[in-house]
């Protein structure tokens, strides 16, 4: 890891309106083994030449300027994480922050299986598994694998997540993005996961990300669809929000030894409570996942700029934080970074 003389500063990141920016989503590569209708377009996107990825090295340098301006909790995500070269050795860099912030990471679970060990060794203690169907024709469509191919994709997902979910150290969350007319009829059986596993599924609203991707207004399902039929299962009661928790709604259905989620990202803006700040794979640092405002740290960090001067520009983008992302359900405009290079 790349060390300087400079002190750290003790200021804080905190935006304009009183936010304070805790938690840091650090995209690590631009690649990824699917191909998500709403997260790329159907020909994808031209990948990222390789001295345009930020190395492992400056990864946890920004990782460990951040973690002095306060940041506690830190997901990897991508593209896909799992895809990284290295993905240990950085691991390890940010399991010897001190503070340490709680390692996280998002995967769509293809590699899940046989990356486990790598992950449980680096301290990860939560993994969310991107997975959107239970069907396997329906993942293969949906990932743009195909029908042959998303059968066994599915069953390497299926078994990453068996696999997580006997390890004591990590939790296990299942993030669902709603489509609607094509997977709100497993609202149920995705909720009926959670009383027979101790994870947590999330419902997520369908939004507009990326100026590649065109968003489809049909395929929008509010959150209060969603508990209408979560509700079919029994009574759900509410859980409390704790300390650094996300904008997911939490409950339970009574009885479980899981969780729900519903995260109203379009319905019921939840800005006012956001606490995140990211840094896509090429080096911008993204405030807002809707907005098009970024600040870049490559030029600096390859520039010889000592910590404060990028600490300073992490600063730089707290402030630029919008008070809120602006998208509505009958208003949606297309926005941000492309999705596949900044991890959501």
């Amino acid at each position: 890891m790349t060390t300087t003389s400079s002190a750290p500063t003790p200021t804080q990141l905190v935006d304009c309106f009183g936010r304070r920016l805790h938690y840091l989503r650090l995209s690590i590569t631009d690649l990824c083994n699917l191909r998500c209708r709403y997260c790329m377009p159907p020909e994808g996107v031209e990948k990222l030449p390789q001295e345009m990825v930020l190395t492992l090295e400056e990864l946890a340098r920004v990782a460990r300027i951040a973690v002095d301006l306060g940041v506690d909790k830190i997901r990897l995500t991508g593209g896909e994480p799992l895809l990284r070269k290295g993905l240990s050795r950085l691991l390890g860099d940010l399991k010897a922050l001190r503070p340490r912030p709680d390692l996280r990471m998002t995967t769509n679970g293809i590699l899940l299986a046989a990356k486990l060990p790598e992950l449980v060794a680096g301290g990860v203690s939560t993994v969310n598994v991107s997975l959107d169907t239970l069907k396997p024709d329906l993942y293969g469509q949906i990932t743009g694998l195909g029908a042959e191919a998303g059968g066994p994709a599915l069953a390497k997902v299926r078994q990453g997540i068996r696999a997580a979910l006997d390890e004591p150290n990590i939790s296990v969350k299942i993030n669902v993005v709603l489509l609607g007319g094509v997977n709100d009829e497993e609202i149920v059986e995705f909720a009926r996961l959670t009383l027979e596993h101790p994870l947590a599924v999330r419902f997520i609203e369908y939004m507009p990300v990326g100026r590649s991707t065109p968003f489809q207004p049909e395929r929008f399902l509010a959150a209060e669809q969603v508990l209408a039929r979560i509700r079919t299962l029994g009574e759900v009661e509410p859980l409390p929000q704790r300390p650094g928790d996300g904008p997911a709604q939490r409950l339970r259905l009574t009885g479980a030894p899981g969780e729900l989620g519903v995260i109203s990202a379009l319905s019921s803006h939840f800005c006012a409570t956001c606490n995140r700040i990211r840094l896509s794979s090429e080096g911008q640092v993204v405030p807002c996942l809707l907005s098009d405002t970024a600040v870049e740290l490559k030029p600096l960090l390859r520039g010889g700029a000592d910590d404060a001067r990028i600490a300073q520009a992490l600063l730089e983008a707290a402030r630029l934080k919008p008070q809120g992302h602006h998208q509505g359900v009958l208003s949606p405009h297309a926005a941000g970074c492309q999705m596949s290079r900044l991890g959501g």
